[in-house]
């Protein structure tokens, strides 16, 4: 099966780019051309957006690994740089972990590193229980269509996840998440199941951290409530040669500060 991937334009370096749970890659135009003149850019559309408006009933975000290494063996034949953001820069991790050849190196922006009496806590939870977890009850109750894109952008403005985001960052995550329907309104690509089911199924990472042998780079939001400051010091611990930093922003710091996130990317990849 050939996995879904766009050009997301540039020149130079390949870089391929995995975005995060619910955010296509069209979302991040912005720090894409930030990163244009030294990267040529391809990014993968990840399985929940495959047209599957259900995920697998256990969810393992190793999938995500899966697809993203036959995405490289699909349209490279050297090792490239990899950029992921939050479910996907950790699935680049995961990636990396199991075949490292296939990698010049890592860029992880606000990867999703919760402390693991988090996760073990999540994964024993009945589903039911699950459902009530805030960040999965209000994906599971956002709206999955629109009349227009007007409608769609004044909700998403009012809201608070999305506040620090630009107008011009706000509709590009628009187009790239809406879908045309025949009657003129817009559809969710990203069904609130995938991105409900994403939330409830975190992966430990410290064993992958530890072993990761790619040059990486890791960003973190300064205000992030994903990455937490423990955990970013744990990250330091665990992988003491990784170049890490803090950015301004949240979560979506790509989003919210693109030009700044590209230029403290080209900061810290080495020159070939």
């Amino acid at each position: 099966m050939q996995h879904p991937v766009i050009d997301m334009g540039g020149v130079g370096e390949a870089l391929f780019f995995v975005h995060a749970n619910g955010f296509p890659p069209a979302s991040y135009r912005q720090l894409c051309e930030g990163l244009g003149g030294r990267f040529c850019i391809r990014a993968l559309e990840q399985r929940p957006l495959w047209g599957e408006r259900r995920p697998p009933r256990r969810l393992s975000w190793r999938l995500f690994a899966d697809d993203l290494l036959e995405a490289l063996k699909q349209q490279y034949d050297r090792p490239v740089w990899v950029m992921g953001h939050s479910m996907g820069a950790v699935a680049a991790a995961l990636a990396a972990r199991r075949e490292p050849a296939r990698f010049a190196g890592l860029v992880l922006l606000d990867p999703v590193f919760l402390p693991p009496r988090f996760v073990l806590s999540t994964r024993l939870m009945p589903p039911g229980q699950k459902r009530r977890i805030p960040m999965i009850r209000r994906a599971l109750a956002r709206p999955e269509r629109f009349s227009s894109a007007d409608e769609a952008f004044d909700f998403y403005r009012g809201k608070r996840a999305f506040s620090a985001l630009g107008d011009e960052a706000l509709r590009d995550y628009i187009r790239a998440s809406k879908a045309p329907e025949p009657d003129g309104g817009l559809r969710l690509r990203y069904s609130a199941e995938w991105e409900a089911a994403v939330y409830a199924s975190p992966p430990l990472v410290q064993g992958t951290l530890r072993r990761l042998r790619p040059t990486t780079i890791g960003l973190r939001g300064r205000d992030s409530d994903t990455l937490r400051p423990e955990m970013f010091a744990r990250w330091s611990r665990w992988q003491p040669e990784a170049r890490l930093a803090e950015l301004p922003g949240g979560h979506l710091f790509p989003l919210e500060h693109p030009r700044e996130t590209a230029q403290a990317i080209l900061e810290r990849v080495p020159e070939k």
